[in-house]
């Protein structure tokens, strides 16, 4: 079965599962094309990119507008009436955006069809989908899409993102959490397929490094996107409040976005310098080692001002599988993968003083690490194997309509 993936960028440093999943979709036997809509802002590649053989059509920006134009000059002329009735229900909308969007979906719908695509699958419900969705009205090939997180809590309207789940051949969420909150969206008559697949990862590529030094100094890595929903600013209050009870830590934070400013400022005026350092943008090799060489993994996710929240943090996953116990929140889908007091500890969201209490209890209580660690991998492992989340998604996208 030849797919077409519609994304937004590609390749993106933080969205290892898009790239984890392709692999393992081709290791099943599946011939994949991306369209991506951008190219990659990113200065650094994941190593696994190397192996991926699906190959990558850009979709033409603003400035290639002839390229554009010339794409949905052929996909009219294949059905003039079917485009015209998509192209005057896109003008409707009086949204410019869309209209572009409109014209993208163009560019896609003119490759799929030369290149013989039978289904065309997005990530994220926001512009990749509503690209697939045009293109699928363009070419009547199927389309599906993968919903995550601020693409439905706060992206958009509750209407339109019915009317893209109704419309779609199936809608994969990656939690049960979010499974509850896309139904409840549903008044009841519509016909929506809602499959649950976890954002798996590479089980044999994250396991168990070699054992640590037992704390102090206690350890304690941060791996997310420096955005206000990952409760990055809560760890380094948090890490103030265990300097000054004289627990002997360091804290290592990777990732980058807009929140870095303001975090580092922060860190200075608490005058952390020495306890607390942003990495910056890593590769998947180089966070593997640091999961290895770390106690503990703390993400202490909030639900933002806007509403806007995680769905389940993929670095959460990768660190129990590595064996590290994990202290975050009881958030949206964090608790289907974090169990308390099991592989990792769950405090009360935006309070350092419940953090600081967690990381200290790990620091000084005589085995705690190492019964939350036997148990992290193996939790996980139930779940989060990407060859089965692949496969089900692989039996979804080639079942017969």
């Amino acid at each position: 079965m030849r797919v077409g993936y519609v994304l937004r960028r590609f390749p993106v440093l933080s969205e290892t599962f898009v790239l984890g999943e392709i692999l393992a979709l081709e290791k099943l036997g599946l011939d994949v094309t991306i369209f991506a809509l951008a190219p990659t802002r990113d200065p650094k590649f994941h190593e696994g990119l190397s192996r991926l053989r699906a190959s990558v059509t850009y979709v033409p920006g603003i400035l290639e507008w002839k390229d554009v134009l010339k794409a949905n000059r052929r996909i009219h002329a294949k059905n003039p009436q079917r485009y015209r009735s998509a192209l005057w229900k896109a003008l409707r909308t009086l949204d410019p955006t869309f209209v572009w969007r409109f014209l993208q979906a163009g560019c896609v719908a003119e490759k799929a069809r030369s290149q013989k695509i039978q289904h065309l699958h997005a990530h994220f419900a926001n512009r990749a989908t509503t690209v697939a969705a045009l293109a699928s009205r363009l070419t009547k090939i199927p389309y599906s899409f993968t919903a995550h997180a601020f693409d439905i809590f706060i992206e958009g309207s509750p209407r339109h993102l019915v009317d893209r789940m109704t419309r779609a051949r199936f809608v994969v969420t990656v939690s049960d959490f979010n499974v509850r909150f896309l139904e409840s969206l549903l008044s009841g008559g519509e016909q929506v397929k809602l499959v649950k697949i976890y954002n798996g990862i590479d089980l044999a590529r994250f396991s168990p490094g070699a054992p640590l030094p037992p704390p102090p100094p206690l350890r304690i890595l941060a791996v997310a996107r420096l955005v206000e929903k990952k409760g990055l600013p809560i760890l380094v209050e948090a890490c103030a409040l265990l300097r000054d009870r004289g627990v002997d830590f360091r804290c290592d934070i990777v990732g980058k976005g807009a929140l870095r400013p303001i975090l580092d400022a922060r860190i200075r005026e608490l005058a952390l310098e020495d306890r607390v350092t942003l990495l910056g943008a890593r590769t998947q090799g180089e966070v593997l080692e640091l999961y290895r060489a770390s106690h503990l993994v703390a993400l202490p996710c909030v639900v933002g001002d806007d509403g806007n929240r995680d769905g389940l943090p993929v670095s959460i996953v990768e660190a129990l599988a590595c064996g590290v116990p994990v202290v975050s929140t009881p958030v949206t889908g964090i608790p289907e993968a974090v169990e308390h007091d099991v592989n990792g500890l769950l405090v009360k969201s935006k309070d350092p003083a419940a953090l600081a209490d967690a990381l200290e209890r790990i620091a000084k209580e005589p085995g705690l690490r190492e019964r939350l660690a036997a148990n992290a991998r193996a939790t996980v492992s139930r779940k989060f194997d990407q060859d089965v989340t692949a496969k089900i998604l692989h039996d979804v996208l080639t079942e017969a309509p």
